[in-house]
């Protein structure tokens, strides 16, 4: 009896370390397949070519949330992605755990980015402003927009300075400082010269975007960098994908 022992012990240790060699070899073998299937879902939705890039990473244990029936701590980035008509960003999604199919079920910790870069910061600007502004750059955190504009009969540069913050998902926008160039004239003068057509620079507001987004993605933040590009930031809704009405528009009633 006292030799069979250290055998039965070193029958379990061998199935341990078979059980430990298999499931190292399945989360190797998970971490290979799981980010290609990714990345070509991602390149069939947004119409990408083949060799577009799609980064993939996972964080975690891939072989304990495939047990769970998905993926976890996932995080996709799209370079130059077109998400906007003729506009490229840099878009970037991150969940903390997606079902395989996120067709039939929800998905957790949902997020989401696009970075506009600062050359692309002017066209992005004039689109979200229908052309009210015709010019955006960032500067000690504003946001300076610019147009010209008819003063006294001469076409003059005018740029007003932003800030900007997001609240309960819409873009509330705090004009700091407006200027038009070669004339001393204040905001209320500027207003009065040029009517109504730059109310929405000149004047505090709250911008509604729910109705230029899917339903279920909400607004959380608007970050500017210092070296000129600009982060948006939203929160995904857990049944973003299982249900249909999470990606139609949203509404701004």
């Amino acid at each position: 009896m006292a030799e069979r022992r250290p055998r039965r012990w070193a029958g379990i240790l061998a199935v341990v370390i078979a059980l430990g060699v298999l499931a190292g070899a399945a989360e190797f073998a998970l971490r290979l397949i799981i980010p290609g299937v990714i990345e070509n879902a991602v390149r069939d939705q947004l119409r990408l070519t083949d060799d577009h890039p799609v980064e993939v990473s996972l964080g975690g244990s891939a072989l304990l949330n495939a047990v769970r029936g998905g993926v976890g701590d996932v995080t996709v980035t799209i370079p130059d992605a077109p998400i906007l008509e003729g506009i490229e960003l840099e878009a970037s999604a991150h969940a903390d755990f997606s079902p395989f199919d996120p067709q039939r079920g929800e998905i957790s910790g949902g997020t989401a980015t696009l970075t506009v870069p600062k050359e692309q910061l002017g066209p992005v600007v004039e689109m979200l402003t229908s052309g009210v502004a015709q010019t955006g750059e960032v500067s000690d955190g504003e946001l300076v927009v610019g147009r010209s504009v008819d003063i006294l009969g001469q076409q003059v540069p005018l740029t007003a300075s932003l800030g900007l913050a997001v609240a309960n998902g819409d873009i509330e926008i705090e004009p700091r400082g407006v200027s038009a160039a070669g004339f001393d004239l204040d905001a209320e003068q500027i207003a009065q010269a040029t009517g109504s057509l730059l109310d929405p620079i000149l004047s505090p507001h709250t911008v509604c975007v729910r109705d230029r987004l899917p339903a279920g993605i909400e607004l959380t933040d608007i970050a500017l960098s210092s070296t000129g590009s600009a982060t948006i930031s939203a929160r995904l809704a857990p049944d973003i994908f299982s249900d249909p009405t999470r990606l139609e528009p949203g509404s701004c009633g």
